[in-house]
């Protein structure tokens, strides 16, 4: 027999509150649960899966909406494909990282060669500066 859990026990197993379980279920994230005869909801250790991919999904960058497309085409392919769904979708999410990292780094370069010409203005007097400092040192 399949263990089922109230929505309190699903958001534990899960980690996520139990707003966000109700959330996924308008979004279509999550499917319309079981409900006991005095309409609470339960679920299964299925559901208590597909929260947590979810919640790794979106952690790792993927909108909702994507996440809703993968694993809708969970329904209807094979496993097989939708695993190289979801390693394509997570590359490609990777590939995106990486070029946020890129343009970070070149972000930090550019204000650590500022902060560089601008500690120079700490000894420069400016009287005296255009015999010390070059021209292009002069940014305040």
């Amino acid at each position: 027999m399949t263990e089922l859990y109230q929505i309190g026990d699903l958001a534990k197993r899960a980690a996520v509150s139990t707003r966000t379980i109700r959330f996924y279920e308008e979004k279509g994230l999550l499917g319309a649960p079981a409900r006991t005869s005095g309409g609470m909801r339960l679920y299964d250790e299925r559901d208590v899966n597909r929260v947590k991919i979810i919640r790794r999904l979106h952690h790792v960058g993927l909108g909702l909406e994507d996440i809703k497309r993968l694993l809708g085409v969970s329904e209807d392919a094979s496993r097989a494909e939708r695993v190289e769904k979801t390693l394509s979708v997570l590359n490609i999410e990777a590939e995106r990282s990486r070029q946020k990292i890129a343009q970070l780094q070149a972000e930090c370069l550019e204000r650590e060669e500022a902060i560089s010409m601008v500690s120079k203005c700490r000894e420069c007097a400016v009287e005296s500066c255009p015999i010390h400092c070059p021209p292009q040192h002069h940014v305040i």
